[in-house]
């Protein structure tokens, strides 16, 4: 099957069961996020197979990173902008694009923000304990989230806010809003391969402090 004939049948797919095809792509880009991040990071796992010690990135942070992709960012994302879109129909005159722009980058780039970085916080630095109540596990979630947040959110929020700023032009421009999401996902592929590395480090060096305290 040629390429033009597999961009035609995506794009079928994407008009008939829009939400499905969104959170099935945006899940395949999050899982590739997560793996390239291990790589860089050198977060690796290790599995004995025949008594021989193998390294590989298959763990179940990259099962979590498909779970917030498909169920998560993309459900959200695919619902604010059709209400934006609603809202900001073309043809768009040049003070409705800058109001679209605006809310946008006012609504969806926060959101999607804070979800990014409470997510990664969670699967990196949170694993349930035995013997705790339900009541002690929401304390150590929001524990857990809200350091997560105050460390990783403003750099992740600045990056995310100018690279939604260029890429909102591009698409206002050369994208159809039906495709706003695909194409948002795959700049934040990019975007969010680079911020989860940079979480991923931040964390390790959080954990390497809390361990040196310890010690002392």
């Amino acid at each position: 099957m040629s390429v033009q004939a597999l961009n035609a049948q995506y794009l079928y797919y994407l008009l008939k069961y829009p939400l499905l095809t969104k959170s099935i792509t945006s899940g395949i880009l999050n899982g590739l996020n997560e793996i390239v991040s291990s790589v860089l990071t050198n977060e690796y796992q290790e599995t004995s197979i025949f008594g021989m010690k193998v390294k590989h990135i298959f763990s179940s942070k990259l099962l979590k990173m498909i779970i917030y992709g498909s169920l998560i960012s993309t459900p959200i994302s695919h619902n604010m902008y059709s209400v934006i879109n609603k809202n900001f129909k073309a043809p768009l005159t040049p003070k409705q694009k800058v109001l679209q722009l605006l809310t946008s980058l006012l609504t969806v780039t926060p959101t999607l923000s804070v979800c990014f970085v409470s997510w990664i916080s969670l699967i990196n630095n949170y694993a349930p304990t035995k013997g705790t109540n339900i009541c002690g596990e929401l304390k150590r979630i929001v524990y857990t989230i809200k350091m997560g947040l105050k460390k990783g959110l403003p750099p992740v929020l600045r990056s995310s806010l100018v690279t939604s700023f260029l890429a909102l032009i591009a698409a206002q421009k050369f994208v159809h809003p039906d495709l706003w999401v695909v194409f948002f996902s795959l700049i934040y592929f990019v975007l969010g391969t680079f911020q989860n590395t940079k979480l991923k480090r931040l964390q390790k060096q959080q954990k390497l402090k809390e361990l040196d305290k310890k010690d002392i």
